[in-house]
């Protein structure tokens, strides 16, 4: 997992497939369609979890106590699966859909077209009618 430390705000920003920005507005970014590659701008820290730690942590949440310990780490400066640019040169990645999920929609339209056929009579094209 990615994440962004903003220096300005201080906030933690989560990348994902679409554009996350920092409360500020200061930094932010998202993964590249990989899904491992990502991409950010402005004045941030990238940080990365070790997955496979951060995962059995959550899974043994402890009832009580000190939670469990996972490896994060700074990821450096120059890497080639957190690439930084310049504010300018990004462009924002947007999730067009504004909560509907497509499948959905595809749904309702099928079913918007049932209805339609149902109310209409179909006429035999191949039937001779003399």
């Amino acid at each position: 997992m990615k994440l962004l430390h903003c220096t300005i705000c201080g906030d933690i920003v989560k990348l994902e497939k679409t554009t996350n920005k920092c409360r500020c507005g200061s930094c932010g970014g998202h993964y590249r369609e990989d899904g491992v590659n990502a991409i950010y701008y402005g004045p941030a820290v990238p940080i990365g979890f070790v997955n496979s730690e951060f995962v059995t942590a959550i899974e043994d949440q402890p009832e009580y106590g000190n939670g469990l310990g996972f490896g994060a780490f700074s990821i450096p400066k120059v890497c080639p699966t957190m690439v930084h640019i310049d504010i300018v040169d990004y462009i924002a990645v947007y999730d067009y859909t504004d909560g509907f999920v497509v499948d959905e929609m595809y749904d309702d339209m099928m079913e918007e077209a049932e209805l339609q056929k149902s109310k209409s009579k179909l006429k035999n094209v191949f039937r001779d009618e003399e």
